[in-house]
């Protein structure tokens, strides 16, 4: 697996692609994927950038953003037998109406409203052959509207609000079922509890992470990982590649990432200052 930087978004797109398909060869069936906040993916025809461009960070349209990266994922699975079983799931009616207007037709799978109150039916362990097989006996979605035989559930981006159900749905639905969170920004959220926090943070798995000013120190620089390769801490530059400012098969700390990034700033200082996070989209 490439640990290049991606250049636009189709380029972000691809390496998703690649990476989901390794971490599911490596048998994994807990995901979590991040882009960066208001990521004009241009799956629902919204106006986009260049492909030579990376779309910006835009705060008042986040909620499109977090669909149209469930509609991607949802595209990976499209004419494959999995299909059907699929299942997206948003975190208000709104937002899950919006999906089932704009994608009608798009694919075969269903859409839901997390811990939704009605239409409630068992979910079945296992039937999909992500990670461990689990089979046996059907357990009852106590929390959700999980349908049954769901193989893939795409969970977008939820709040701390919904953690407590989701953590209920993962036991649930087993390890047979491939669960991906979309845009979940797990490093951002304020857990009820020291076992949530670890749940959450050990039990998925960072197959796909970009994200711009990762510091709340510094308003530069990259954070960025593809399954299987290392994490990285990057700078972009005007000319030529990103340089790499740190390099872990671990996830760096906040303060591992702020030390790097000021040590660049000590050597750049001269220069301005950081140059835009996402130049090396261009």
């Amino acid at each position: 697996m490439s640990e290049n930087l991606p250049k636009n978004i189709k380029d972000s797109l691809q390496q998703l692609r690649d990476a989901m398909q390794a971490a599911l060869s490596s048998k994994c069936s807990r995901m979590d994927i991040e882009f960066p906040y208001g990521s004009n993916i241009g799956v629902e025809g919204r106006k986009t950038a260049t492909d030579s461009e990376v779309p910006m960070v835009m705060q008042d349209d986040a909620q499109a953003s977090d669909r149209e990266l469930a509609r991607a994922m949802v595209e990976m699975f499209r004419g494959t037998e999995i299909e059907q079983n699929l299942v997206v799931a948003f975190m208000d009616s709104p937002q899950a109406n919006k999906a089932t207007k704009r994608w009608a037709g798009a694919f075969a799978g269903k859409v839901i409203v997390l811990d939704s109150k009605q239409n409630k039916r068992p979910a079945r362990a296992g039937g999909g052959g992500f990670g461990a097989s689990v089979k046996g006996t059907a357990v009852k979605a106590k929390t959700s509207a999980i349908p049954e035989g769901t193989e893939v559930l795409i969970v977008v981006s939820p709040s701390v609000k919904d953690l407590k159900a989701l953590e209920q749905i993962c036991s649930e639905v087993g390890m047979g079922c491939l669960v991906i969170l979309a845009n979940a920004r797990l490093d951002e959220l304020n857990y009820e509890s020291e076992s949530q926090r670890n749940f959450f943070l050990n039990e998925f798995e960072r197959v796909y992470h970009l994200r711009p000013s990762p510091s709340p120190s510094w308003n530069g620089g990259v954070l960025f990982r593809a399954f299987p390769g290392d994490w990285v801490v990057a700078m972009p530059r005007k000319i030529g590649p990103p340089k790499v400012l740190y390099r872990s098969s671990q996830k760096p700390s906040t303060e591992v990432i702020d030390v790097a990034l000021r040590k660049e700033k000590e050597a750049t200082e001269s220069s301005g200052g950081f140059p835009n996070p996402f130049s090396f989209f261009q």
